[in-house]
């Protein structure tokens, strides 16, 4: 479990073992009573850990290990249950219902839709849905008979309530919504009335996300399909694609620049670290303006989990380098997951936080190093001296070398994600290798070039927001006209499926097992950095079947 020095993560000794207990209580709950005789069970345990870390033989060290693992598996065993209610067992007729549900996420709806849905909280209920009380459900109602919600208001809601289907193959909508915790839902339905406002504070995003969406309009206007992905990208609004286009983005494996996740936040920080920086503000006190503008960012943009997760992480990075603790990327990471499955533990069950924590992770652990390695190994004209090389030659090694590192992070990128993408969405597209290293930088540079267009609009600038706004719109038209050719080239996609539904989460296991391991031993030989491709080629053999 330890890795290179510069890559220690004590925490993953707790981190791990926590994982996979709430594995085991997902698979096999305890019975009800259960979590409080074990959470008292765990008290010695706990004591006599401490007790044993004072000591300096290695046999109590060896023990500490253990005590931490089993503490780690039996905390997660029991925290699941009590932060995430059992399943709710709807064994009536769908009947009709009235409830008071609290907004916790409106799903963008489709132009040709006429409903719209999300994820609520049931605050109040009566007659037979009294149970429900307290629970999430999911919710349709007809758009032309609703109020209008907004997340964080409560509202009173007639609709056919129902049982959730069970997920068949493990993948599809009623799998994510097994994965949050939602097992009944209430349909054919309509928000009636407002029983209560949302928060100041929402009132608030709702106000400024209205005046970022005017300021990326300006100049656009007669753009409709450019403003739709500019928006996607910008501020997480559902882009209107068509069906050809949403097959292209998804089959070369770059639909994740719709979505406000890791890349765009992790873009929105370095711009603001970069506005920060040329401001002069002192590194303390730009560190703590920056997390606070980041994080209103992403409250704004509509506060999904996905932007929330990488600011969690981009936090814990900024505060070990404030604080100047002895720390890493890694560490990091491993804190932010942490802290995510403490407050939310079954975000462990849902696609985004696999493949963004495990992206991450092999990023840091694999793709750094690779780049390194690659990089290092461009040594053109190595046998003249580098003082009398022309500007060419200058030129040549620095492409050379940022092709090269794009390259191994998209490797890394793409082996962490191989297993989720097959498992999730029935795709394996080894054309994303190219795909995420010609997009990825055009699709940075798009929001980057948003982002001065809002800071000018908001300062009042409206002709240096239309400049940006133009420079972006011509980013993102390079980026779809590439990817719609890039998805029509054979062997960029193939359609897979692994054989049982527990393969995608066993494989991304021994996909990242190996990762660590390989860096435990500083991607040296017999293996070196082949361990982790040759682990993927063993799943792809035998567990995933094609076509």
């Amino acid at each position: 479990m330890s890795s290179p020095d510069s890559l220690r993560a004590p925490l993953l000794w707790l981190l791990l073992p926590f994982a996979a207990g709430l594995v085991l209580a997902d698979a096999f709950p305890p019975p009800p009573d259960l979590w409080r005789t074990l959470a008292w069970a765990l008290l010695p345990v706990a004591g006599l850990t401490l007790l044993l870390a004072r000591s300096p033989h290695r046999w109590a060290e060896r023990s500490v290990g253990a005590a931490l693992l089993g503490c780690g598996l039996w905390l997660g065993y029991v925290w699941l249950p009590l932060r995430s209610p059992p399943r709710i067992a709807w064994t009536h007729p769908p009947r009709e219902v009235n409830v008071v549900l609290e907004i916790e996420q409106i799903f963008p709806p489709l132009p040709q839709r006429k409903t719209f849905s999300g994820l609520a909280r049931v605050v109040d209920a009566e007659g037979p849905a009294a149970f429900i009380r307290g629970q999430r459900v999911y919710f349709a109602a007809i758009r032309r008979i609703s109020t209008q919600p907004e997340i964080s208001g409560h509202y009173r809601f007639r609709g056919v309530i129902e049982a959730v289907p069970e997920p068949g193959d493990g993948r599809g909508f009623e799998q994510y919504l097994a994965a949050q915790g939602v097992h009944v839902r209430i349909m054919r339905g309509h928000l009636r009335e407002e029983t209560q406002p949302p928060t100041a504070f929402r009132r608030f995003c709702r106000r400024a996300e209205a005046r970022l969406e005017e300021i990326l309009r300006h100049g656009l206007e007669d753009h409709p399909q450019l403003i739709s992905l500019y928006l996607a990208m910008l501020l997480g609004e559902k882009a209107v694609l068509g069906t050809e286009q949403e097959n292209a983005f998804m089959r070369t494996g770059v639909f994740h620049i719709f979505s406000i996740s890791g890349l765009h936040v992790a873009a929105i920080a370095l711009a603001i670290v970069s506005v920060l920086t040329l401001l002069r503000v002192p590194r303390r006190a730009g560190a703590i303006a920056g997390l606070a503008t980041l994080w209103l960012y992403v409250q704004v943009t509509g506060g999904s989990t996905p932007a929330e997760r990488a600011f969690l992480m981009i936090a814990f990075a900024t505060a070990t380098q404030m604080l100047r603790l002895p720390g890493n990327l890694l560490a990091a990471l491993a804190a932010a997951a942490f802290t995510t499955l403490l407050l939310e533990p079954r975000q462990l069950f849902t696609t985004g936080f696999q493949m963004s924590y495990s992206v991450v992770v092999a990023l840091i652990v694999m793709g750094i190093p690779l780049s390194d390695r690659w990089q290092q190994a461009w040594q053109p004209w190595r046998d003249l001296p580098e003082a009398d090389w022309s500007r060419r030659q200058h030129g040549v090694r620095t492409l050379g070398r940022a092709l090269l590192g794009g390259l191994a992070i998209t490797c890394a990128a793409l082996l962490a994600s191989t297993p989720s993408s097959i498992g999730n969405f029935g795709l394996f597209s080894p054309g994303a290798l190219l795909a995420n290293l010609l997009v990825v930088p055009l699709a940075s540079l798009a929001i980057a070039a948003g982002f001065v267009s809002l800071l000018a609009g908001l300062v009042g600038l409206m002709p240096v927001s239309l400049l940006f706004n133009h420079a972006a719109g011509v980013l993102i038209t390079a980026m779809e006209a590439m990817v719609l050719q890039g998805a029509a080239l054979p062997g960029m996609y193939f359609t897979a499926s692994f054989h049982a539904g527990w393969m995608t989460g066993a494989s991304l296991v021994i996909l990242l097992g190996t990762m660590l391991l390989a860096a435990d031993r500083r991607w040296r030989r017999p293996w070196g950095f082949w361990l982790p491709v040759a682990a993927l080629g063993l799943v792809l053999i035998l567990g995933v079947k094609f076509g």
